[in-house]
């Protein structure tokens, strides 16, 4: 007892037991099976956590890449300015995506010219004059570079997806919309194992 009110303190009710009890459960009478106990319970949970480290370790390299590609294909287009950056003109000409646009440079103005939590923006913003697209990807959420992705020109989406062998300039946006989805699992700290998303995600020879 003194174990289990240990374990419900230290990780909450709602997060271990609602997380995990439909793992122990049989579905055909949704009651426990005879041989689950509460240490398996917890025995999921710190499973999960494992299992969501791993994921955060790998997924932190797609997005170092992403930011690093995706600045480089846009300033070696269009300079490293700010204005550049800031120009919806400078994005795709797609209607479908001038809102999205439309926020994003909302976003990253915002970012370039107002943010004070992060020290080298306010230095490149004091020293400069201006924060580069290099620089200023540093402080985007992979949600955020993801989306730029989707809303550059068609030729630099070719280019950045060049840098990944295994997917072309779609493919690589279906992917990086399941994997920003399962990013935000694992840093929310929400259940991975059994996790599923209706995204599409392109059949390659990875699986």
């Amino acid at each position: 007892a003194a174990y289990a009110e240990a374990k419900l303190r230290d990780i909450g009710y709602f997060t271990l037991v609602n997380g995990y009890k439909r793992l122990l459960r049989d579905p055909s009478t949704g009651k426990y099976r005879a041989d689950s106990s509460f240490s398996d319970l917890v025995a999921l949970y710190e499973f999960d956590s494992s299992l969501r480290e791993l994921f955060s370790h790998s997924l932190s390299y797609v997005e170092r890449k992403m930011r690093s590609v995706v600045s480089y294909s846009f300033c070696d287009k269009h300079g490293e300015a700010q204005c550049a950056y800031l120009d919806p003109a400078n994005y795709s000409t797609s209607k479908k995506h001038a809102k999205g646009i439309a926020r994003l440079t909302q976003l990253l103005d915002a970012l370039a010219n107002r943010n004070t939590d992060h020290g080298y923006l306010v230095h490149y913003r004091t020293n400069h004059g201006n924060v580069p697209l290099w620089v200023l990807v540093n402080a985007t959420t992979f949600g955020q570079i993801s989306k730029m992705y989707s809303f550059l020109a068609p030729s630099e989406k070719s280019a950045v997806s060049r840098q990944f062998s295994f997917a072309n300039e779609k493919k690589l946006e279906q992917f990086l919309k399941v994997l920003v989805l399962f990013r935000n699992v694992c840093a929310h700290g929400e259940r991975l194992l059994t996790h599923t998303t209706h995204s599409v995600i392109p059949d390659t020879n990875l699986h």
